[in-house]
């Protein structure tokens, strides 16, 4: 495949809830037209169109929408696209819920509450048509370009990862999500999203050596820019989640979750994370995430002893 673009990706920062850098989505040009992976939330949609045109796009012109996963600061505004005739490209077990999210829209209103709609916006559904399941290996030809479907789970069981084969310099970088997990912008220093009920460490310990071992050169990341060193990160990732696991399994009390806040800035702060970053970052919605979705894996850990 020959190519007279850059394929260069670009990161699209959709200033979620006015923070730079917490959510970004991706494009890239290919010989045949324009890629996008990740919509963010649909309150974002805004932003993102304006990204767009500022490359030259019109996000009714994009060859393809593709979806790490169908969290909703990662496929929440799909259905904004799918209304243009973008495609769609999920995980086969997320595909249903871009199709129907009214299970998905209804479990995370119960969540978020009266904080749903500023955080997120609206849910609607995307043309059954539109939306194609893929699976681990599937290769998806896009605007000249090519993708490969790299299963990632661990935080999520609907979670794939996107590879942009080529020979290129540009292209070979891995569009991770969240299964390399997030850095605080213009830091090395990684925050961890453990939701339930699908966060499973040993999982994703295995996703962690694939993502290690893979022959993509870089990681884009959904949230906190690009990685050059992918072992150091890997290692960095590795050591924090088995940490902030163990702290949390051990963890009692009411007060858990600002004793839980302190442990993080301690490490946050031996990594010259300033104040105001980490207080951005590291909010009460993820450290409530992170207790309750360790906790469940712990007590199914529990179960599976009990049982054996």
């Amino acid at each position: 495949m020959t190519s007279s673009v850059d394929m260069s990706p670009h990161a699209i920062d959709l200033l979620h809830m006015g923070v730079p850098g917490a959510i970004a989505a991706w494009a890239v040009e290919g010989p045949q037209g324009w890629v996008l992976i990740e919509s963010g939330p649909s309150c974002t949609g805004k932003t993102l169109d304006r990204g767009l045109r500022n490359l030259g796009v019109e996000p009714d012109q994009l060859a393809a929408l593709l979806l790490t996963h169908i969290h909703l600061d990662h496929g929440g505004g799909a259905w904004q696209y799918a209304e243009r005739g973008v495609p769609v490209y999920v995980h086969t077990a997320g595909a249903k819920h871009m199709i129907d999210p009214s299970r998905l829209e209804r479990s995370s209103r119960l969540i978020f509450g009266d904080r749903y709609e500023s955080l997120w916006g609206s849910m609607r559904p995307c043309d059954a048509a539109l939306v194609h399941a893929v699976a681990d290996g599937d290769v998806i030809g896009a605007g000249g370009l090519e993708f490969e479907v790299v299963e990632t789970l661990g935080h999520a069981n609907h979670h794939h990862a996107w590879y942009l084969r080529g020979g290129s310099e540009a292209a070979g970088g891995l569009f991770s999500g969240d299964a390399a997990a997030m850095r605080v912008p213009g830091t090395s220093w990684l925050t961890l999203p453990m939701p339930p009920p699908e966060f499973d460490l040993d999982v994703w310990m295995k996703t962690i050596d694939r993502i290690e071992s893979g022959p993509w050169r870089r990681l884009h990341l959904t949230h906190g820019g690009t990685v050059e060193d992918i072992p150091s990160h890997c290692t960095q990732l590795r050591d924090s989640m088995r940490s902030q696991v163990a702290w949390v399994s051990e963890s009692t009390g009411e007060d858990r979750a600002d004793r839980y806040r302190a442990m993080l800035w301690e490490q946050a702060s031996a990594l010259d994370v300033p104040r105001e970053l980490f207080d951005a970052h590291i909010t009460p919605g993820l450290l409530g995430m992170n207790l309750t979705g360790i906790d469940r894996w712990a007590a199914k850990q529990g179960e599976k002893s009990r049982m054996h």
